[in-house]
């Protein structure tokens, strides 16, 4: 039996992140929520984590803690950057940018989490 993706999701905004979180949970996917940088890292340490999601609300430094930090982990986890302006760049290789629209956020993690159903 195929297990669900599990989806570490990490933002600054309750709102947002319970309107997102109920959007992925809609689509069948488990998601796990954390507020701070401390918490992604504790998670991404004690889970297996399918996909990380990172929030346009999380820091540009704490972004980089937190990819490093999963990275160090599970270094085959893809990272999803969501930005709602494409501003952030993040350095080569280490998360995709996608769109916080939430038809594009569904597509993106769609796309990621049907590869990594297949490395695994």
């Amino acid at each position: 039996m195929v297990q669900p993706i599990r989806i570490l999701s990490v933002g600054y905004d309750r709102d947002l992140m319970s309107s997102r979180s109920m959007l992925l949970r809609h689509a069948g996917y488990l998601v796990e929520e954390a507020y701070s940088c401390h918490e992604a890292v504790a998670v991404a340490h004690s889970d297996t984590i399918s996909l990380v999601l990172i929030c346009h609300t999380v820091p540009d430094g704490e972004k980089a803690a937190i990819i490093a930090a999963v990275q160090a982990q599970q270094p085959l986890v893809p990272i999803l950057c969501i930005s709602d302006h494409d501003y952030y760049q993040p350095p080569a290789e280490t998360c995709r940018v996608v769109s916080s629209a939430p038809a594009e956020l569904l597509a993106a993690v769609s796309s990621v989490a049907s590869v990594s159903l297949h490395t695994r």
